[in-house]
């Protein structure tokens, strides 16, 4: 039975090749855009599932109550994990983790910067990163030494034997290779190449490593088997509060399986995450399959009455309903089918590109039993969403009827043919709308003017002795003819990364208990950013009292409620001796926090160079790397342009408005293939009408007209039903934004006129063919 399906269908797909094409090409392109989804969404939840102990490894995180909300930080203070280990019995292990960043390592002339991080020694106990020799637990419970990740060692001593090696760190300890483990996996939420003893790092941050009042440390928690997590909540709740002055900070734990897709907090509740983006990229996903498998629907029912007739013959043979519905629900399979394996050969050509621009590492393992079940379930599911509408629809028709030659369609057949167009128009429609919204909004965040002069702005990272010999180091760089000016600060000035609040200030109320942004620099800070003064002056060396003062930004000015003159107004025990205009930190399209800033004593972390206009940056370059390479021998030169660092932000906003251009594309493209498929069968169906209305003189212009209009009609409703859907979404979606793009008509009118031309250009093709057929061949058979 089945057999005979399969080859009756068979026969009947290379009947009507034009309507096979269609539908193969358009449920390909939803199918592959399924896949390639499907395999995004895999990659997203697989990560950290590698941890063997991973439902059991939680992340210390506090909430904090200021006096504009509740934030929440995943930072904590350096004494807390020994108190929780010695407090909590449901406690298995602690450990403490430090970021280093890129870190100098060596041996012999070969000197590599290395992402490291400092680590307690049950930190490996809890998390699985496996042993490729040595025993790294053991190994990080001693200061002098060192585990490599693969890569990492074979990176410094090729084929050989790293184990017992010596390597020279940062240009100031020679730490030995006592253990070498596998690289870490790319869906791994913490990455590095080296890992270092956490007593190493306590040496080098004794003046603030043991304080309570510096949240600095990840701290993790291994709890024993059948712990609740509720009931450690409980109790660690006012852990923070009993040990410091910090009386509206709430400890919790935070599950590692939540970490990644689930770590938006709002006002110190957990609100969404990563897990949003999947939702949308999977709902977008299901769309365009099913725009894919609308075509399917439209063109089945379009022609059904070349299958009436043999609906007819065959249930006048006594085929029943049930039958006749498997049979067409076998061709959608086939046909399905077909779309499945070129699916699977367009999924695999996209990838590469996919992965390069949005710098994942999704792979079509065929060897996984999921994948083969994702596939499987998407073909049954696809083909039977696609086929059953049509089988049901086709199987109704009574034999009596059709064999009598009525074989008009059934009435609402065509409305709701026009409907399906009408929501595949819908989607494509909202997804232009939603690629020129998120195109605008990217242009308007890199045109933004950021508050300062970023031509001819470098910085230099502080590594090895540099930041002992700062002072010396900005002598020689002035000496330099192509420069203006240097400083230093502790930040760079696209991350600002400290904070802290309980500042005071004259007239300060209650509920002003906001968080600041600090940060350190050094003389001549403004001058060499070429930031804006709004009042007051810069640090300046001419000054002997610059280093009690501070200076605020506008932000802070406007938050505190100040009023002129500001200069002079004590911030704590600090007179505020200049007001900086606002300028662009962190997030381009957040507003300025407001900032403090104050003149540092020590070295700081970054250098930044000022150019003159007409300097030619490569000559000035090669003499900043010696006078650099002067001060911190052995190191690599770094730098980077302002201006250029300042544009990769934007990097993943690119990715995602790439996703959005790319499945939009997708969905318009398999709409007008449908349109296509259509037109094609609506021209071949009209054909004596189309002969008789040239023979009684209509013009080629009229045939066309009249065959376009009825396509042109759905696109115009679907304009107007997603006008208001568009308008909510967008305003919806740029309300968190603080700099956002103003939405105007043209967005939404551009994408309606695209659309319009669109449909026209794919119908046009086939009404201008009908239009110029030969009537007579038309009517010979009359």
């Amino acid at each position: 039975m089945l057999k005979n399906y399969y080859r009756h269908g068979w026969r009947n797909l290379l009947k009507n090749k034009l309507s096979t094409l269609v539908n193969v090409g358009g449920l390909s392109i939803g199918l592959a855009t399924g896949i390639i989804i499907l395999l995004w969404i895999n990659d997203e939840y697989s990560f950290d599932t590698f941890h063997k102990n991973r439902d059991h490894i939680y992340l210390m995180m506090q909430r904090v109550q200021r006096g504009d909300g509740i934030s929440v930080g995943d930072v904590t203070p350096g004494p807390l994990a020994a108190r929780l280990q010695a407090q909590l019995p449901e406690i298995k292990y602690t450990a403490r983790c430090g970021f280093g960043g890129q870190e100098l390592i060596g041996t012999g002339s070969k000197n590599i910067y290395q992402e490291s991080i400092y680590i307690d020694a049950h930190y490996l106990d809890m998390f699985t990163f496996p042993a490729i020799s040595g025993n790294p637990v053991a190994a990080l419970q001693e200061p002098d030494n060192i585990v490599l990740t693969e890569s990492a060692a074979s990176r410094l001593f090729g084929q050989e034997n790293p184990m017992g090696k010596i390597v020279h760190h940062n240009g100031q300890h020679d730490l030995k290779v006592a253990a070498v483990i596998r690289d870490v996996p790319p869906n791994s939420t913490v990455h590095f190449d080296i890992l270092l003893p956490f007593r190493l790092f306590s040496l080098s941050n004794a003046d603030w490593i043991d304080r309570w009042d510096n949240n600095r440390l990840q701290t993790w928690v291994m709890l024993q088997p059948g712990s609740s997590l509720a009931v450690f909540n409980q109790k660690v709740k006012p852990v923070i509060q009993q040990a410091s002055d910090e009386k509206t900070a709430e400890l919790f734990g935070f599950p590692l399986t939540d970490r990644y897709l689930h770590s938006g907090f709002k006002n110190g509740k957990p609100s969404g995450g990563r897990i949003e983006l999947i939702w949308l990229l999977g709902l977008i996903g299901f769309f365009i399959l099913l725009i894919a498998c609308i075509n399917f629907m439209n063109l089945s029912t379009a022609r059904s009455e070349q299958r009436a007739r043999e609906v007819g013959v065959r249930k006048a043979l006594g085929a029943g309903k049930r039958s006749l519905v498997l049979q067409f629900l076998v061709e959608a399979l086939i046909i399905t089918f077909l779309a499945m394996v070129l699916a699977i050969l367009l999924a695999q050509l996209a990838i590469p590109g996919l992965n390069r621009i949005s710098g994942r590492s999704i792979a079509f393992n065929f060897l996984q039993w999921k994948i083969w079940a994702g596939l499987l379930s998407l073909l049954l599911l696809t083909g039977l969403v696609a086929g059953s509408y049509p089988a049901f629809f086709l199987s109704s028709f009574q034999p009596v009827k059709v064999l009598k030659g009525n074989v008009t369609q059934q009435k609402g057949s065509g409305l709701f043919r026009k409907g399906l167009v009408t929501f595949q128009f819908i989607i494509s429609t909202f997804l232009i709308i939603t690629t020129i919204v998120i195109y605008k909004q990217l242009q308007h965040g890199q045109n933004r003017p950021v508050g300062y002069n970023q031509d001819n702005l470098l910085e230099i990272p502080v590594r090895g002795d540099m930041g002992s010999k700062q002072a010396l180091l900005k002598t020689d760089l002035l000496a330099i003819p192509e420069i203006e000016s240097v400083s230093a600060g502790t930040d760079d000035l696209l991350r600002f990364g400290g904070g802290t609040n309980g500042i005071q200030w004259p007239g300060k109320t209650p509920d002003q208990d906001f968080e600041f942004t600090v940060t350190w620099v050094q003389y001549d800070w403004v001058k060499t950013a070429g930031l804006q003064l709004a009042d007051g002056r810069d640090f300046s060396a001419d000054y002997g009292s610059d280093s009690l003062g501070c200076m605020v930004n506008e932000a802070a000015v406007k938050k505190m409620g100040l009023k002129p003159p500001v200069v002079g107004t004590l911030l704590g025990s600090n007179p505020i001796i200049g007001v900086v205009k606002d300028f662009v930190a962190n997030d381009p399209f957040r507003s300025p926090p407001p900032m403090v800033i104050y003149l540092g004593k020590g070295g700081m972390g970054h250098t930044f160079v000022r150019l003159h206009k007409a300097s030619d940056p490569q000559q000035a370059l090669s003499k900043i790397e010696a006078a650099v390479k002067k001060a911190s021998p052995g190191f690599p030169f770094e730098f980077h342009f302002t201006k250029e660092a300042y544009q990769q932000k934007f990097n993943g906003l690119r990715s995602s408005g790439f996703m959005f251009n790319w499945t939009g594309s997708l969905a318009i493209l398999i709409s007008c293939l449908g349109l296509f498929g259509l037109s094609a069968f609506l021209a071949e169906r009209r054909t004596k009408e189309i002969g008789i209305r040239k023979v009684m003189g209509a013009s080629a212009g009229t045939i066309w007209f009249m065959l376009a209009k009825e396509f042109l009609k759905p696109v115009g409703i679907a304009f107007l039903v997603t006008i208001p859907l568009a308008i909510f979404a967008m305003h919806a979606a740029l309300h968190s934004i603080d700099y956002r793009v103003e939405l105007q008509w043209w967005m939404f009118g551009g994408a309606g006129l695209l659309m319009m031309v669109i449909a026209i250009g794919t119908i046009s093709y086939q009404g201008i063919r009908a239009a110029r057929a030969n009537p007579v061949k038309a009517l010979q058979a009359e």
